[in-house]
């Protein structure tokens, strides 16, 4: 990861480069822990379903 002063980020992940720039939004309504809480919840979702249970695990 490389950081510069003005809050853009670079990632390599393979053979994929990304970059990303942290911005704030001060009118923002929502507090950053309540973003990531519902980051959070969404990425659950997605992992589990919606049963909330654990996909079956398969043979390798």
């Amino acid at each position: 990861m490389i950081k510069d002063n003005n809050n853009v980020y670079e990632y390599k992940i393979g053979r994929t480069t990304y970059i990303v720039k942290l911005v704030f939004n001060p009118a923002s309504k929502e507090h950053l822990t309540d973003i990531l809480q519902r980051l959070i919840d969404r990425e659950c979702e997605e992992m589990l379903g919606e049963s909330r249970q654990e996909p079956e695990k398969q043979a390798v």
